[in-house]
């Protein structure tokens, strides 16, 4: 009985490790697999229910004031979901679904910090980058001129997101599973140690990530090495033009050789923000605002709603020129959605949590920066509060531990 336990203990995390990998794979291959996307929520809660006992072991050595705001929360939410089902009568499948997503994005703080999850992502990452690669290789090199519309038409007919060029020669191929590719080219200039590997796997992940062609995804790792560099190249970066400074010649050629540069990289930039921003303000934007205005039109209908919300699993019946809501539980501004269903009280007391969680379970300054990037996209996209969302909280908090033990072998902060 006794080596039974001992071997049902030893596969609970194999089988943890396994229902991750289902999970991702599932996500990146949505495209062509469309049916597999019905794993996705099965694999990402077999993860949790497979290290059961290890989050238990956590949330019982937290700290007093951790523990009973997880209970706070917990006990909240199951009261807003007898609330949407039984007052505002929601459907209940969709109030467990939204339940169980609000659950686990605090759950997973708790969960074991693995190296595994954290390699098995980038390695799952790089595969689908190198699907988006090949795939554009495809199009523009090999096939004929009527395989980009027809690919595109399928593509949109199965729901997975759309395949356009305005150029005929760069094709943005936007799929499901992409939102995975700045974060995981992010993570993985940290991850990886093995000097071929450093190079070679970032510059894969960069490359599908480009491929992928979203505005949102090159802003976010802009705003990662800035941020970066004004946190640990400030003093050296003041240092250098200190010294420049001083020696007014080498200061010239310098600065002359930047401003030339900037001016030959910014022009292709300005134009390419330009071109974007345009296109963008045409329909994008505005169906953004006209989400907002219509999700906070339904939350303010009366003041009990705009408190308690519209309900978990609440569902829209509007219809705008942008867009047709009814029934839709996905939006770009996925935020402000969640707002709609729990409503100002409770939102505002789990976003205290999601902080308050973060600079608990988190130390590390590149942590922080990483997940921060990761909101720059997943903000204006509907990459939050979902699948996505939990899976990249749990590789940075396998990414914390490496970094961390990092700093106790190299006896160096990071």
């Amino acid at each position: 009985m006794i080596k039974r336990n001992e071997w049902f203990l030893k596969a609970l995390p194999i089988l943890s490790y396994l229902s991750f990998v289902i999970c991702v794979f599932a996500i990146t291959r949505q495209f062509p697999f469309v049916k597999i996307s019905g794993l996705i929520s099965i694999s990402l809660v077999l993860i949790f229910v497979f290290s059961i006992i290890p989050i238990w072991k956590k949330i019982s050595r937290s700290k007093k004031g951790i523990k009973v705001l997880f209970l706070i929360n917990v006990v909240s939410l199951m009261l807003l979901f007898m609330y949407s089902v039984f007052i505002q009568h929601n459907s209940a499948g969709l109030a467990i679904r939204f339940l169980i997503i609000l659950v686990l994005l605090l759950v997973v703080f708790f969960m074991p910090r693995k190296k595994f999850f954290l390699d098995s992502f980038i390695v799952l990452a790089v595969l689908h980058s190198l699907f988006l690669i090949g795939f554009e290789i495809y199009i523009v090199l090999l096939a004929d001129a009527n395989f980009a519309t027809h690919i595109r038409n399928l593509v949109i007919e199965l729901g997975v997101g759309d395949i356009y060029t305005y150029n005929g020669f760069y094709y943005r191929i936007q799929i499901k599973g992409n939102p995975i590719l700045p974060i995981a080219f992010l993570i993985s200039l940290f991850s990886i140690k093995t000097k071929r590997l450093k190079i070679i796997i970032p510059l894969i992940l960069f490359g599908g990530t480009m491929i992928a062609g979203n505005f949102a995804f090159m802003l976010a790792i802009i705003f990662f090495f800035i941020v970066y560099s004004a946190i640990y190249y400030r003093k050296r970066i003041i240092s250098t033009f200190s010294s420049l400074f001083k020696q007014r010649k080498r200061f010239y050629i310098v600065v002359s050789t930047l401003v030339v540069f900037l001016a030959l990289i910014g022009f292709q930039t300005f134009k390419y923000v330009e071109e974007t921003i345009v296109r963008k303000s045409e329909y994008s934007l505005p169906a953004r605002f006209d989400q907002v205005e219509v999700l906070m039109d339904n939350l303010s209908e009366s003041p009990q709603t705009l408190l308690l919300g519209q309900g978990v699993g609440n569902v829209l019946s509007k219809k705008t020129p942008y867009r047709d809501y009814t029934n839709n539980i996905y939006f770009e501004l996925q935020t402000f959605y969640v707002l709609n269903q729990v409503g100002i009280l409770y939102f505002l007391l789990y976003i205290l949590t999601n902080i308050v969680f973060i600079l608990f379970f988190w130390r590390n300054k590149i942590t922080y920066v990483l997940y921060l990037s990761y909101l720059v996209y997943a903000l204006t996209n509907p990459y939050i509060f979902d699948s996505t969302h939990i899976l990249v909280i749990l590789v940075l908090n396998s990414l914390e531990k490496y970094l961390t033990n990092e700093v106790l072998v190299g006896g160096k902060e990071i």
